[in-house]
């Protein structure tokens, strides 16, 4: 039975994880004790028309009748040789703004408390990264991206998430960003009166970059950069890496930089996941 386990931090997208497999034809569970799960393949395997392929959410919420998810999590992969485990994860400020907007206490944190939970539920499930296959990193991804990263991730022979980001210096760099592009090298179009008003993905903004011979080399340069950083990422047991590229407002030259180079990456055996941050504020 191809088996995905879906476990990780309470808030950061388990269920939208849960409900793309399902989507994909996956025989769905949630919240089902890792012993369980190996019942039920035993039992599916006498079954005329067994399942072939199921997702099953499993997390902090089984430890009261399984003190030992890292065993349970291993004997799991070893009755069944095709499993994957998928943790999920976010930031901690992501998790607070969730959870705070959602109302809702979390069920790990003493009367309820966000923060404290969040530690809990990291050192309950630390063993459980060990042996982990997949990570991803929900902390900029919307249910449709995430749902969007699942999906490739089964159609993509490369498992490395490639996040290529536009975003204005006005409004911040993050502190997720792997390696940010300058792109004010660029003459900004905001000071053109027939192009202020457009975006980085028009095609008239476009047409006036693609002037720029500099952008030819440019792209090409860092696509190299990206295929030679991929391999150390790997080797360092990392599956993400976030691309930014920035310019002024985050509207003009670096959306149009982003667009480019997920049209040059999208072909590749990476899951390329392509956002633009201030998309809001244009």
């Amino acid at each position: 039975m191809k088996l995905k386990i879906i476990t990780g931090l309470s808030g950061s997208g388990k269920t939208t994880a849960l409900r793309a497999y399902e989507d994909m034809g996956y025989y769905a569970m949630d919240n089902s004790p890792a012993y369980l799960v190996e019942k039920f393949i035993e039992l599916n395997e006498t079954q005329e028309n067994p399942i072939d392929k199921m997702a099953v959410v499993i997390d902090f919420r089984s430890h009261n009748i399984d003190s030992n998810m890292y065993k349970s999590f291993k004997s799991l992969k070893e009755k069944n040789s095709d499993t994957e485990i998928i943790y999920i994860y976010c930031s901690d400020s992501m998790i607070l703004k969730r959870y705070n907007e959602l109302r809702r206490p979390h069920p790990l944190g003493e009367f309820g408390n966000i923060s404290d939970g969040i530690k809990k539920e990291k050192n309950l499930l630390k063993a459980i990264t060990k042996i982990s296959d997949k990570f991803i990193d929900t902390s900029n991804y919307t249910a449709k991206e995430l749902k969007k990263v699942i999906e490739d991730s089964l159609e993509k022979k490369d498992s490395m998430i490639v996040n290529l980001l536009s975003f204005g210096y006005k409004n911040g760099i993050s502190e997720d960003f792997d390696y940010v592009f300058d792109m004010r090298f660029l003459p900004n179009p905001y000071y053109i009166k027939d192009l202020k008003a457009l975006n980085g993905t028009d095609k008239k903004l476009k047409k006036y970059l693609d002037q720029f011979d500099i952008l030819d080399q440019f792209e090409n340069d860092v696509y190299k950069i990206i295929s030679y950083l991929i391999p150390e990422f790997k080797n360092q047991g990392k599956n993400t890496i976030t691309i930014a590229f920035g310019c002024t407002g985050g509207k003009h030259r670096s959306v149009y930089m982003t667009e480019r180079m997920y049209k040059r990456l999208k072909s590749e055996d990476y899951i390329v996941i392509k956002k633009h941050r201030d998309k809001e504020k244009w």
